[in-house]
């Protein structure tokens, strides 16, 4: 149920800059770490480790701060919100601490962001790291519901007593109430961190829904802010995902260009179009496949199709290899196709929180009919009507989460704020981000070539951050080497 995934495109960009197989501190801080306190509890020396996107580990100081679960009570239950601190290289610290906000929504930052210190240099030399996972994610009071049943085949009746019997029993099985596992509450959380760490103001980057938890804390809490980074963002009063199908086929159409003005590529698929089209009309009737090593059969129709090709548009590296993939499935070569690009996982248990984000705030409306107006005419459209489908069923049958009653208005700020987009993301592209200029006048939109999701960790953009917090403004920022991007080279055989 994850709006966004930007775990395999960190992965290849991380690859490229820092390599694959380092481990243990050669990933992690240099520093030493000092006496920190948290609510005046010490913090204490721990190892942050993540797996994806990349295996990674980093010197930190942890601790746990519990808050309310209803923020606007006085008693009930509490949250421990797991909290790490990756203090600055240099003495002094003097800078303002960056707090690094995930994706997903479900992503927990104290494992998804262990590897940006290694990365992040010039931003780590001066600024203490602070990294809090999101409450209902990692370490602060996980919480998942089963998967939904496929009422498919049922009748009206039958179907809603089987998914009424789901709901019923998945949020009995939990100890918490999800109507105050939502942005906004976790907004509050982060800066309830902020006070309890001792910070006057704040910096922040978040990356993917991370951009849009970013938004909520501005919104709520700007005072506290210095200046914000977006990564693979969209303006939070942008509906994100019933565009999703628009931006996919935006992004492919732009691959399909990229391509025929690549000599190689263009030599090697002559009339890719030609066969997307003709794969698109074979897959109109659902065609049943078999692994000629494993005897295994799959149904392979347009959602799964678009299913595979969306995933692969998130990342420069399967990117690259959308081309070929393409033109083995049109001839018929569908499991050398499906090792190429891979195929999404479907399916398991969901995370509490993010359902309870994508029922009830308003960025992430999704209903079919928003999805046929704004996505129409996109090879993804089926595949996004199923979704939205879904999504309607499981939300009429959870609580709706408690959010502000500004919720869907966009966030006006006079603050500095960096936003780095590529032309290329099936799911944050610029188009998404044309108010932002009215909306937030000390902003700069970078645009990064042919790229895809999430790029601050490419090239020079590391270097390129640290310069836009250590000026705190983007005015005079030198955005230049932003545009010399490369991508991938496109795989042909």
């Amino acid at each position: 149920m994850g709006r966004l995934r930007t775990g395999a495109s960190l992965a290849a960009a991380l690859c490229l800059i820092s390599g694959c197989t380092q481990t243990g501190a050669d990933q992690g801080s240099k520093s030493t770490p000092s006496s920190r306190t948290l609510a005046g509890r010490p913090l204490v020396a721990c190892t942050i480790k993540g797996e994806s996107p990349v295996k990674a580990q980093a010197q930190a100081l942890c601790g746990a701060l519990p808050v309310r679960e209803d923020r606007s009570g006085t008693g009930g239950r509490t949250v421990e919100l797991r909290v790490a601190v990756v203090p600055a290289v240099a003495a002094g610290r003097d800078a303002v601490p960056l707090f690094l906000l995930a994706g997903g929504p479900g992503e927990a930052a104290t494992q998804f962001f262990a590897w940006l210190p290694s990365v992040f240099k010039e931003v780590h030399a001066r600024r203490d790291i602070v990294l809090v996972d999101q409450r209902g994610t990692g370490d602060s009071n996980r919480l998942t519901l089963p998967e939904m049943p496929d009422p498919t085949g049922l009748s009206t009746r039958a179907a809603d007593a089987r998914l009424s019997r789901w709901s019923r029993d998945a949020l009995g099985s939990i100890d918490a109430d999800p109507r105050f596992y939502t942005t906004a509450a976790a907004a509050d959380d982060l800066d309830d961190v902020r006070e309890a760490l001792g910070y006057r103001q704040v910096d922040l980057y978040g990356t993917s829904y991370g951009g849009t938890v970013a938004q909520y804390y501005l919104r709520q809490h700007e005072g506290r802010v210095r200046a914000v980074v977006l990564d693979g963002s969209s303006p939070v009063d942008v509906p994100v995902l019933e565009l999703l199908g628009h931006s996919s086929q935006a992004a492919l159409d732009l691959l399909f260009r990229r391509c025929a003005d690549d000599a190689a590529c263009h030599r090697a698929f002559p009339h890719l179009a030609t066969e997307w089209q003709s794969l698109l009309a074979r897959l109109a009737t659902p065609l049943t496949i078999t692994d000629p090593a494993s005897h295994e059969t799959a149904v392979i129709d347009r959602v799964k199709l678009a299913d595979a090709v969306h995933s692969a548009l998130l990342t420069e590296a399967s990117a690259a290899r959308v081309p070929l993939a393409l033109h083995l499935a049109a001839r018929g070569q569908w499991v050398p196709a499906a090792q190429l690009i891979g195929t999404p996982p479907s399916g398991g248990p969901t995370l509490v929180m993010a359902d309870e984000i994508l029922c009830s705030e308003a960025w992430a409306r999704f209903t079919p009919a928003g999805v046929n107006r704004l996505s129409a005419g996109s090879y993804a459209l089926p595949r996004e009507l199923a979704a939205a489908g879904r999504r309607e069923a499981m939300c009429r049958r959870l609580p709706t989460g408690l959010v502000p009653a500004d919720d869907a208005a966009a966030v006006h700020t006079t603050l500095p704020v960096l936003w780095l987009v590529a032309d290329g993301d099936p799911q944050d592209p610029p188009a998404n981000l044309v108010e932002v200029p009215a909306q937030q006048p000390n902003s700069r939109v970078v645009v990064v070539p042919t790229q895809q999701h999430v790029v601050g960790q490419l090239g020079c953009l590391p270097s390129l951050v640290a310069a836009f917090l250590d000026a705190g403004s983007a005015k005079d920022l030198d955005v230049s080497c932003a545009r010399t991007a490369r991508p991938l080279p496109f795989r042909l055989s």
